[in-house]
């Protein structure tokens, strides 16, 4: 699965994430945790508290294995079921946790005491992650056109799932501050514009 390391060397990440709207964290690792989170919802930035998850960079595959499977069992009484708008295909029900932040947090506060990198805010780096991304924002433009047709043409985003898909993908960099102005078309713009669930 995409963004899920297999390997017991290469750079890898711990990852927690919180649910924004109630007591349940999702614990993994991942060599992309962007992909994973994606995996979870599509509009994850909106599903998560992005405010309190946080990753950790581990030295290898091994090592970040280590610590998911550390804090498994010590969060055992934690474990819950994954929250139902979770999609079955993203795997990983083994590892959501109720009741559990006050451990994570003690958690991610140990691994930065030892030294490793932690990202805390996830805020922060997903939103470095999409400023990154924002060059390949005009190739995948030119590729929707290319299969739907221009984006002035384009009907509601609710209506298509593909659309929706990409309305959520957009709304990404909408909710976390990141400019679309000169990434994306006036006609796309104007399409998102219209379209787009993200707070005024």
């Amino acid at each position: 699965m995409e963004g899920v390391g297999t390997g017991a060397s290469g750079r890898a990440c711990l990852y927690v994430l919180p649910c924004a709207y109630e007591d349940h964290a999702k614990l993994g690792i991942a060599t992309d945790p962007l992909v994973r989170m994606q995996a979870f919802s599509s509009r994850f930035y909106e599903f998560f508290d992005l405010d309190r998850g946080w990753l950790a960079e581990a030295d290898s595959m091994r090592e970040a294995r280590h610590w998911e499977t550390r804090w498994k069992r010590a969060l055992r009484d934690h474990a819950a079921p994954p929250p139902l708008q979770v999609p079955a295909q993203a795997a990983g029900e083994t590892e959501w946790f109720r009741g559990a932040m006050t451990a994570l947090d003690g958690a991610r506060d140990e691994l930065a005491a030892q030294g490793f990198v932690l990202h805390a805010p996830l805020r922060h780096w997903i939103t470095r992650r999409l400023q990154e991304q924002r060059e390949r924002l005009e190739a995948g433009e030119r590729a929707a056109s290319a299969h739907y047709g221009a984006p002035d043409g384009w009907p509601a985003a609710a209506s298509w799932a593909p659309l929706g898909a990409l309305r959520d993908a957009l709304d990404a960099y909408v909710v976390l501050g990141v400019a679309l102005d000169d990434a994306i078309s006036p006609a796309l713009q104007a399409w998102l514009a219209r379209n787009t669930l993200a707070p005024p």
